[in-house]
């Protein structure tokens, strides 16, 4: 990424997490700027938009510029909304509440053992996956090939596990039923946090409001809400 965005994009580093994290991971393919509001394109899954715009005021600009070349966005922030659905309607919508971990945060080490996934595992997480609308076998494999993830086996099978997403962010825990209950998504979460840390790389997370068990790991682990955003595809 440009010397020059990066340096705009940290003069708002809360709101501007994801959109660092997501091009560490992918190429910047397409820049639209207004004063320090930006709109930065690049590849997934999916092309996304990532929206970091602190002033309202420059989001009728950057819309026109950007001309809606793609129609996938993200870091969606509520008031941005009418901006976006002035000439469209929104196909899909998952809106969730992020979390970060201040760097004086101090994490314990897990007391399961936990080790890295491998691009075997991709069949078994997808298939437990309860997000199979928003996610796809090679979106988790190249999750696993290209960053950190964690996993704890107990009586001989994967009973949990999670790893990152393409903004960077810590996802997809999961834990099968019988072992919930047992600190197994905790010490998975453990396991990541301290992955991301030796990394020197901000923590933070993307959880479904209506999620109460997660929520109350997160800040119980420290974690403290930062703001709502979405992802969306318009038609």
């Amino acid at each position: 990424m440009q010397e020059e965005i990066l340096h705009q994009l940290r003069k708002h580093p809360l709101q501007n997490l994801p959109v660092m994290g997501f091009f560490q991971n992918y190429p910047l393919e397409n820049a639209v700027i207004s004063g320090e509001s930006m709109i930065l394109a690049g590849t997934s899954d999916y092309t996304w938009a990532y929206l970091a715009v602190p002033e309202e005021d420059d989001m009728s600009a950057l819309l026109e510029k950007f001309d809606f070349k793609s129609l996938y966005f993200a870091n969606v922030e509520e008031w941005m909304i009418p901006h976006l659905t002035r000439n469209h309607r929104i196909e899909w919508r998952l809106s969730t509440h992020r979390y970060y971990l201040p760097d004086d945060i101090i994490v314990d080490t897990p007391i399961n053992e936990c080790k890295s996934l491998s691009p075997d595992h991709v069949s078994y997480i997808y298939q437990h996956s309860p997000y199979k609308d928003y996610t796809s076998e090679p979106y988790i494999r190249e999750r696993i090939e290209k960053d950190i993830s964690a996993g704890i086996w107990l009586d001989g099978e994967l009973a949990g596990w999670g790893l990152t997403h393409d903004d960077s962010s810590l996802g997809f825990l999961n834990v099968l039923a019988k072992y919930r209950g047992q600190g197994v998504g905790e010490n998975i979460f453990r396991s990541l946090i301290h992955s991301k840390r030796e990394n020197q790389k901000s923590v933070f997370v993307n959880v479904e409001p209506h999620n109460r068990q997660s929520i109350n790991l997160l800040t119980k682990l420290g974690l403290e809400f930062d703001r709502q955003v979405s992802w969306l595809k318009l038609v």
